[in-house]
């Protein structure tokens, strides 16, 4: 089930690619459906390039594959395997984090590798997290050898988790690396404390120790994707519309926002009702406006 209360379709045994999901805009107006319907086209060419694309790289998605074969897991979609191949061998991090173990762990240890044959040095690390302990042990069973030497499988419980006003969910153990490149699909967003469906939380706590760059790729959870851009700006924290994905990044400490009482000032009204908006700023631009100010 997905956050919109919608089904989605589980994927065939014999191929590792989620299918789509249906999401009605029957309640909305025309230009509304109009969106939908344009986006959804945009969704499927991308689909179908994607595939066309993995099943082209015969040893990728012979791993893919083997991997998927005899699971329940409804995987992520051909767009988003393609997406993390391509970034992880565009910007060649060193230290991954996938928030979520599944097929893509495959895709993002296979990216690596590919990287360093290339490149002559070492491959680097993939550190999946897994909250749910039955498909931990099925995915350790299922990872192909041809990867397991880059992977790093953790199973970690989840806990509620803070930053500001937000509150969400992360693992409770997480290993402090260098990561330079994140893949957030997990853990599961309900609260284990009372059910609430929250975001997930490990990416902002990760870039907020990082004095590196930090690159990430978030999957296709909307609650998650509008308090990135509350952190990061929308600048930093994009939307595609096109992938159903969130871009995050490049970022560092730096990057990350926090709560000024000062910025809902340009909210308040004399003669309307004020609508207090959040906003949230980087402590340098906080400064700055201050020094103005004075």
């Amino acid at each position: 089930m997905n956050e919109t209360g919608t089904e989605t379709a589980r994927r065939s045994e014999s191929t590792p690619g989620a299918l789509p999901t249906a999401v009605s805009a029957a309640a909305y107006g025309p230009l509304v459906r109009f969106r939908k319907w344009t986006v959804d086209r945009m969704v499927a060419a991308r689909a179908r390039r994607a595939e066309a694309v993995l099943r082209a790289n015969g040893d990728l998605w012979d791993l893919m594959t083997r991997a998927a074969a005899g699971t329940a897991v409804t995987g992520a979609s051909f767009s988003d395997y393609l997406t993390l191949y391509e970034q992880v061998r565009a910007f060649r991090p060193r230290e991954i984090l996938e928030c979520g173990t599944g097929i893509s762990t495959v895709v993002l240890a296979y990216a690596l590798l590919e990287n360093a044959r290339e490149d002559g040095g070492a491959p680097g690390r993939v550190t999946s997290m897994e909250d749910d302990l039955s498909w931990f042990e099925v995915a350790g069973t299922r990872l192909p050898d041809a990867v397991r030497g880059v992977v790093d499988l953790i199973h970690s419980p989840k806990r509620d988790g803070f930053y500001k006003c937000f509150r969400g969910v992360q693992y409770e153990s997480l290993p402090d690396r260098p990561y330079d490149f994140v893949f957030s699909d997990g853990p599961d967003r309900h609260s284990p404390v009372n059910g609430d469906k929250l975001f997930n939380l490990d990416l902002i706590h990760v870039v907020a120790r990082s004095d590196g760059p930090v690159r990430a790729v978030v999957d296709n959870h909307y609650l998650t994707f509008y308090i990135l851009q509350k952190v990061f700006g929308i600048e930093q924290a994009r939307y595609s519309v096109s992938h159903k994905l969130m871009f995050v990044g490049p970022v560092t400490r730096h990057d990350v926002r926090f709560l000024r009482k000062e910025s809902f000032l340009p909210d308040l009204r004399l003669f309307s009702t004020t609508e207090l908006k959040l906003r949230m700023a980087r402590e340098d631009s906080a400064r700055d406006k201050s020094a103005v100010g004075n």
